[in-house]
């Protein structure tokens, strides 16, 4: 019994010492960190592309949809509802992307656990094998649970909304960003511009803006839920389900041999107490 918990237990605080990159005892320098902030970085960087996909064709854009969409309004007025439906269109993009990321992650860890399980358990195959089993099913789960919080983020997202200051803030970075040094004669308005053209220029502006508060959000909160489902929550899972083995199972049967190891055994053992018998015979003429 005591060995049995003694391996489980090492186990156990391997996978979560994995999960918050501190050092472990069965594996020696396994770092996922780096990896995680590569593929954190490459989510970064679908963000980038977006927003520079964003506001190369954002004119193009909205013009096109100004044309197809504005209704009975005198040219020069704006909905809010045409700045909302251009934005939730380019943050809709992104979801795809985000989930993928996270199952990119979540095929990472679910290796790592398996290399842990086989280097702490390689001597008991009964509990390697319900270990990798417990693995998967923990793997699929935390998929499903980041996968879900992740579009109930980008469900939110798509409430467009941040603090006024926060917004009135990036709009002039925007605007020293397009115009250093120039100040830039406009209208923190979207309504009563006297010309079609500067109230789409003042639109793409404030798309810009928001767009970018939007990323940075983003840039943030996708990792998060990844690094809390993926691994905090996958880890205290697996040291809740390694635990139960102790107590559901028959120590007797995780512990037993693999059969074709057992076969080998008996095999050995077998020719072992021939090959006695024939020295004992030998000795004797």
């Amino acid at each position: 019994m005591d060995f049995l918990t003694d391996k489980i237990t090492a186990f156990t605080q391997d996978a979560i010492n994995l999960t918050i990159g501190e050092e472990m005892k069965s594996v020696k320098h396994v770092n996922i960190f780096s990896s995680l902030r590569r593929i954190f970085n490459d989510w970064n960087t679908d963000l980038d592309i977006s927003g520079k996909t964003f506001n190369k064709g954002i004119e193009k854009e909205v013009k096109d949809y100004e044309e197809k969409y504005r209704g009975r309004e005198l040219p020069g007025f704006i909905k809010y509802k045409t700045f909302e439906m251009l934005l939730k269109d380019q943050i809709k993009q992104l979801e795809k992307p985000a989930i993928s990321r996270m199952k990119e992650i979540s095929v990472l860890i679910g290796n790592e656990y398996i290399h842990l399980a086989q280097s702490n358990f390689l001597d008991v195959p009964n509990l390697l094998k319900m270990t990798k089993t417990k693995i998967e099913n923990i793997k699929q789960l935390m998929e499903t649970e980041a996968e879900s919080m992740l579009k109930t983020q980008f469900k939110m997202e798509l409430m467009i909304y941040t603090q006024d200051n926060v917004y009135t803030n990036t709009l002039e970075e925007e605007d020293k960003r397009q115009s250093p040094g120039v100040a830039r004669a406009r209208c923190n308005s979207l309504y009563n511009h006297s010309d079609t053209e500067a109230t789409l220029e003042e639109l793409t502006h404030h798309l810009k803006s928001y767009y970018s508060i939007a990323s940075k959000r983003l840039a943030d909160q996708v990792p998060l839920v990844i690094k809390y489902k993926v691994l905090q929550e996958s880890a205290a899972l697996l040291q809740k389900e390694m635990l139960h083995l102790i107590k559901n199972y028959n120590i007797n049967d995780l512990l037993e041999e693999d059969s074709v190891i057992n076969i080998k055994c008996n095999n050995l053992k077998s020719r072992q107490k021939r090959l006695t018998e024939a020295l004992v015979k030998l000795v004797l003429l």
